[in-house]
């Protein structure tokens, strides 16, 4: 790009933003002007658009109990039952879950064999992380397998690693073949997003209230929220990577004589592998983090000691066992990820059994020896009690010295957190005027595009309106909007800090990895130790899960503005400062704006959950109280609906201004 290129490019950018701006106030007068006669003449303003009267609400939740009643208990077209049909598909997944967990650590069963000792566990994961990565992964999964045995969480971590590995292929198989189907048809793929859209949105509460009704508690209920949770990104994946196979490829088939079959299998399948390799490490992220949380509705592994000691505030043991589960998710994801990385290779001829099967005969010698010494020591089957480790007493008196020690100054800004700046948000969301809220979000989206987005994103707004959780809603959408704030603070600095040189790229996508990867149950553990439990816990809950994407997708933005604008701004006589505030930042803005939609949503999955903790009004508390009430399942639905609706109006909108900006800068 030439000087002149650049300052055309810099007078463009001059138009664009002033527009912008113009059209910003444009598109904030209706709320603005409905706000002023809500504060100035409230006595005039009529209270149905304040908040929509109990007469007016849309009976949503009478339907919906009205229909999961009628699922439960009639028969569809006098056909079959609803709930004989699902008990029907747990009854299907009892025989692959039984036999899982007999390979892992019941042993027994129609099988007649013996649980894999932990010796045998340690050494597969030894040499699989070798043969895969070398040996820092070796040493990662070699050290995942010794810390559950060493720390007594094996059972229960064995018991979650069985539910994953008959959820995950089955999670994958669905998502696949949907995705094909959407691929080769587009009626097919206009149904199937919006639904994947809402169950992408959903609260994992959502999936597992009314799968406890339908299946009953125990693992089945959990294997099933997993399978219906993990599989949309397998879907959406498979879509894209169909979809980005190049015409020359196809093309290459063709003149090749592949029939349509042999095209999908031999080209299209084989050209979309990267796609569908990042799905497969998505859904075996996504069952592991849903088969831990999958503990509210009886599913026993990891999760269920987990809220056992969360619920009882033995902060020592929930730490050990959130170290066991960070381990075991880092350990999983590591793996799938370099699996997914790698490509075939090409061995030269004239190799023996050995060099070509090296790690494979390593495995099978140690295994063997390892089922050997199982059969004639205990001590290789399960490790002795005596040899265990027991550090949560040391960390229960570390957790008291920092409550006794620093309890005025964490009581000080838990209190002014509260007082000064939580209530007082609570209170301007819960004043807020649907209607206001209404238009504003209509004109935002025809704004971004056109009639149609306005429709849709109003109409969310509205169910949220005439659902009758309006009130709950806002007390939600306070706390989001509150650590969104907080996470757009620190998550661009530092993306800014990390994108400035590849090293401190590269430290922190090892850092985001690591944060990603954890269930977001983990996060409650630190929190209640400093806050308790309370709104302020929930903030910093929602924080720290929340900032990953902000930090993500701020670094990646920056990294993606091409290299001949830099030169251009750099040879026009910008400094440093200069390039990233008047070039490179204004470019990596709509990515930036796609990470503040991606951290929105993450604090919305997440603030259900940390309503768990307790002291957390809104649609988490409405969510969990139906998980009480099996009777009024339908009122948890409609309120995973809302979060979804908030959801979805983020995404729409985010995605919407990020593709128009896109084009305006010219990076489309």
């Amino acid at each position: 790009m030439t000087l002149t290129e650049a300052e055309s490019g810099r007078r463009q950018e001059s138009v664009v933003w002033t527009s912008g701006w113009r059209l910003w106030v444009l598109v904030l007068s209706p709320y603005a002007l409905i706000q002023l006669w809500h504060e100035v003449a409230p006595g005039l303003f009529p209270d149905w658009l304040s908040v929509v009267p109990e007469s007016s609400v849309i009976p949503f939740r009478d339907w919906a109990n009205s229909f999961l009643g009628y699922l439960r208990n009639d028969d569809l077209l006098g056909l079959f039952n609803f709930r004989d049909f699902s008990r029907t598909v747990s009854g299907w997944l009892s025989t692959p879950l039984d036999v899982s967990e007999q390979l892992l650590i019941a042993g027994g069963g129609p099988l007649g064999i013996g649980a894999a000792p932990w010796v045998l566990m340690f050494t597969t994961f030894a040499v699989l992380g070798h043969f895969l990565g070398g040996w820092r992964l070796a040493a990662l999964g070699a050290g995942t397998m010794l810390y559950l045995a060493v720390f007594d969480a094996w059972e229960d971590s064995m018991i979650t690693l069985s539910i994953v590995l008959v959820c995950a292929p089955l999670a994958m198989l669905i998502g696949t073949a949907l995705g094909l189907l959407a691929a080769r048809s587009r009626a097919f793929e206009a149904v199937l997003i919006p639904i994947l859209n809402v169950q992408q949105s959903l609260p994992h509460f959502s999936y597992l209230v009314p799968i406890a009704v339908f299946v009953g508690v125990g693992d089945e209920a959990g294997a099933i929220a997993t399978i219906l949770f993990a599989l949309p990104p397998m879907a959406r994946l498979t879509i894209l990577g169909l979809r980005s196979v190049s015409v020359e490829i196809r093309e290459a088939g063709l003149m090749a004589g592949c029939t349509r079959r042999q095209m999908l299998w031999k080209v299209e399948l084989p050209a979309a592998r990267p796609s569908l390799l990042v799905g497969v490490n998505q859904v075996i992220m996504q069952c592991f983090g849903m088969t831990v949380l999958a503990s509210f509705v009886g599913t026993r592994g990891l999760g269920l000691p987990l809220l056992n000691f969360l619920n009882a505030t033995r902060i020592g043991d929930a730490l050990e066992l959130g170290v066991a589960i960070v381990l075991l998710a880092v350990m999983l994801d590591r793996l799938s990820q370099v699996a997914g990385a790698r490509r075939p290779e090409h061995r030269p001829e004239g190799l023996t059994v050995w060099q070509v099967h090296t790690h494979l005969l390593v495995f099978a010698g140690i295994a063997v020896a390892g089922v050997i010494l199982a059969q004639v020591s205990d001590w290789f089957r399960v490790l002795p009690e005596t040899w265990t480790v027991d550090t949560s007493d040391w960390w229960d008196s570390l957790v008291n010295w920092i409550t006794r020690e620093f309890r005025g100054p964490l009581e000080g800004f838990r209190e002014f957190m509260v007082l000064d700046v939580l209530f007082p948000l609570r209170d301007a969301f819960q004043s807020l005027p649907w209607i206001g809220l209404v238009a504003l979000v209509a004109a935002v989206g025809w704004r971004f595009g056109g009639w149609r987005l306005a429709a849709m994103v109003a109409s969310f707004v509205g169910y949220l309106a005439f659902s009758g959780f309006w009130v709950e809603s806002m007390e939600t959408m306070y706390l989001v909007v509150a650590a969104l704030i907080l996470s757009f603070v620190i998550g661009v600095p530092l993306g800014i800090f990390a994108a400035s040189s590849d090293r401190r790229t590269a430290a922190m996508q090892v850092v985001l990895d690591t944060f990603q990867v954890l269930p977001s149950f983990i996060y409650l553990i630190p929190v209640v130790m400093l806050f308790r439990v309370g709104p302020v816990a929930g903030l910093f809950a929602i924080l720290v899960y929340a900032t990953v994407p902000a930090v993500r997708y701020t670094m990646l933005g920056l990294r993606s503005v091409p290299e001949d604008v830099i030169e251009a701004a750099q040879t026009s006589g910008c400094t440093r400062t200069q390039v990233l505030w008047k070039v490179r930042f204004p470019m990596a803005f709509p990515e930036v704006m796609l990470g503040l939609n991606q951290t929105l949503m993450f604090g919305l999955l997440l603030v259900i959950i940390a309503a768990f903790i307790g002291g957390i009004q809104g649609l988490g508390d409405e969510i969990l109280r139906a998980r009480t009430e099996p009777s009024d399942v339908g009122e948890g639905l409609i309120a995973g609906f809302c979060v979804a609706a908030m959801g979805l109006t983020a995404d729409q909108l985010a995605n919407h201004y990020a593709k128009r900006r896109k084009a305006q800068l010219g990076l489309e």
